[in-house]
Formats: C-alpha cells, structure tokens, sequence
C-alpha cells in the first residue's frame, strides 16, 4: 500500500512539473510572435534561464548581407530583456551566462582593438554588461 501511495505521489509532482514547463513554453511562443515576424530559431542556455531568439533574413539585391535580429529572453522574468539588429553576424552561447556576437563590420579601424571590439563582443545576461575581452 505505501509503495502505491507513493506511486501516485510522483506521478503527482511528474504532472506538475510537466504543467508548468508548457506554460513557459507559451509564454515564450507569445513574446515572439509580440517581437518577431516569421520563422525564428530560439537556443536555450544549459540551465535553461535564459533564451537567444534569433531571426536572420536573407540576403537581397536590396540588403546584400544578412541581417540578424536577435533577443534575450529571462524566462524567470518572462520578457525580453535585451534586443539587437547586426548585419554579417551570427549570436551563440560563450557559456551559462554569456552570448558572443561575432561580427565582420563594414568599415575597418586602424586600431586592432577597436577593430576586434568591433568584431566580437560578450554580453552578460544578467546584467547586460557588454565585453570586448573573453569573459573569465
């Protein structure tokens, strides 16, 4: 009898959490289609607090690079907390708490750190700390 007792108890708590995990999901599904227009791709962080919502439209005879629009998401928080537009550029996870946003800019400085700053970056997502060195 107790093993049955207990049985149903984590049947319980499996159920629960299995609830809450899809109303995150929705809440996520409502936030993009708020911000975004057309397909995206969403890449979660391994401990899954946060999420890049990346979208990159298609070369044209109009804009000749691609065009990436990119947000962070704070699921705790259940918004966007950060959103940006680069151009020749791809976004993706350094580690847990930071994105890297690897860039070729147009136009090329004579300073090599301006010149690398501007090429690569490390934003931290809790509190949107920019960087131009790797992140400890």
């Amino acid at each position: 009898m107790k093993a049955l007792n207990l049985l149903f108890i984590l049947v319980i708590l499996v159920s629960c959490q299995t609830v809450k995990k899809t109303t995150d999901e929705n809440k996520l599904d409502e936030v993009i289609k708020a911000h975004f227009n057309g397909d995206v791709t969403t890449v979660v962080n391994t401990s899954e607090t946060f999420f890049i919502i990346k979208q990159t439209n298609k070369t044209s005879e109009e804009l000749p690079v691609n065009a990436l629009n990119y947000s962070i998401y704070d699921v705790q928080k259940g918004t966007i907390v950060y959103t940006e537009r680069k151009y020749n550029a791809s976004v993706k996870w350094y580690n847990d708490l930071y994105v890297v946003i690897e860039s070729r800019p147009g136009v090329k400085s004579l300073d090599e750190d301006i010149d690398n700053a501007m090429k690569h970056y490390y934003i931290n997502v809790k509190t949107l700390e920019k960087l131009t060195q790797k992140p400890n």
